[in-house]
């Protein structure tokens, strides 16, 4: 099996394993009636022992005011309360510095229990949370099923965990999380995100992070580690993001869903393959819509500046500056298109490869690029064009270069296309000049 194989099944096997845990949460209405202390009891009185007051309704939700309180909130949570459909709500800023901390909600071989209320961050900030999480999974949440977090400010996080690690939350699904800001460092494995490790059927809507995510393997991204199904809308990323493969600056890999109106400002992305300054990879369907990057893009293998690899999916009215780097199908706006479709997408960015490289795509083997654009200069060694590198097959019309081309002399280089096979070229052209070394 190849690399690219390994990721697409290593990425299914994480989601599928996420969604085993969540076939679960049904049970825990049981395990919450085994809870003696702090439990909801029909889910309606009050437990006392836990709150500064509040009845858990919209109106008075319950209120957690002390690293004290928000430790024994944990607890009931993974005791066995679920909290579905109660209102939480921070009562004022938490230090969390010098305490060991445990994820609320947790996943694994032991059992499942997930958190499926409304948490209020109220605009108040939780400081120095640091999760060195025993368990696979590691954030301020475990696991979340049905639940909303808002307005949340997680400030100088430290998490550090194996698979699923997000400083927000290690799982999610069918949940939401919006006008919220995270800053400090994200570490594990594979899946892993500054906000969420992998989401199935979500939402994060209005937030921002700064800081470093590193994952030692794959699905690592700036917000989203793995994403079926989840919408990500108005979320800004600085920092840098680190992995070995399907890296990228807001999701790292997408199964199926979009980003809408995402940014990122001096982001630096580092990777091996399938790395891309939104996204690393998308392999059933996604949607980049108005979206913007700003940075630095690092790879060897399928470098894009908004997407390393894209199998099906949309690339719609987005943009990158900066530069872009790598060594094979190397691209402004995707390094390796398979099908889909990108229209009205520009590049001002600085691209350098060596074989496959291009203004627009570095490789089209399927899929179209319309109406899109490259003005920034382009160096490579072969197959070198100024929108796309090498038009194995699928279609490029109404586009246009004005950037510079430079390569090797003799090497299959082009204003327009460096390499065309069985792909159709139609209504571009190219005003770039050409210089051969």
């Amino acid at each position: 099996m190849n690399r690219r194989s390994r990721s697409f099944v290593v990425m299914v096997l994480v989601l599928l394993a996420a969604g085993l845990f969540s076939l679960s949460f049904s049970d825990e209405a049981e395990a919450a009636k085994r809870v003696v202390r702090g439990r909801v009891r029909g889910g309606a009185s009050r437990p006392a022992p836990l709150f500064a007051g509040g009845a858990g309704t919209a109106k008075s939700p319950w209120i957690i005011r002390t690293a004290t309180q928000l430790l024994a909130f944990g607890r009931s949570v993974n005791n066995g309360n679920a909290y579905a459909g109660k209102h939480v709500k921070l009562g004022g800023d938490i230090d969390l510095a010098n305490v060991a901390w445990t994820p609320i909600g947790f996943s694994g071989k032991n059992g499942t229990q997930a958190f499926k209320g409304l948490f209020d961050g109220g605009g108040y900030t939780i400081w120095n949370l640091r999760a060195r999480s025993g368990r696979p999974s590691a954030g301020m949440f475990g696991a979340l099923d049905g639940a909303t977090i808002s307005r949340l400010n997680l400030q100088y996080v430290d998490i550090l965990g194996e698979s699923n690690v997000g400083a927000v939350a290690a799982f999610m699904k069918n949940s939401t999380i919006r006008d919220s800001s995270v800053s400090g460092s994200v570490s594990g494995l594979s899946s892993v995100g500054g906000f969420v490790g992998s989401s199935q059927a979500g939402m994060l809507q209005n937030c921002s992070f700064s800081g470093n995510v590193r994952g030692e393997d794959f699905a690592v991204g700036g917000m989203v580690g793995t994403m079926d199904r989840t919408a990500v809308r108005s979320a800004s990323v600085r920092g840098t993001i680190e992995g070995m493969d399907d890296v990228g600056g807001i999701v790292g890999g997408v199964l199926a869903g979009g980003l809408l109106d995402c940014r990122t400002e001096g982001l630096a992305v580092r990777g091996e393959r399938n790395i891309g300054g939104l996204v690393g990879n998308i392999l059933d369907g996604g949607d980049v819509n108005k979206s913007a990057f700003n940075g630095q893009v690092v790879g060897k293998i399928s470098v894009g500046g908004l997407v390393g690899r894209m199998v099906a999916g949309t690339l719609v009215q987005s943009v990158i500056s900066g530069s872009v780097q790598g060594r094979e199908h190397v691209g402004g706006v995707v390094g390796e298109l398979a099908e889909g479709n990108v229209r009205g997408c520009s590049s001002s960015a600085s691209i350098i490869g060596a074989i496959n490289v291009g203004g627009l795509a570095g490789y089209l083997y399927g899929g179209s690029v319309e109406r899109s654009s490259n003005s920034g200069t382009i160096k490579g060694g072969e197959a070198v064009g100024g929108l796309i590198g090498n038009l194995d097959r699928g279609n490029l019309s109404a586009s246009k270069n004005t950037g510079s081309v430079i390569g090797y002399v003799n090497s299959k280089n082009g204003g327009l296309v460096g390499v065309q096979g069985e792909g159709a070229l139609s209504d571009s052209g190219s005003t770039g000049k050409m210089i051969e070394r």
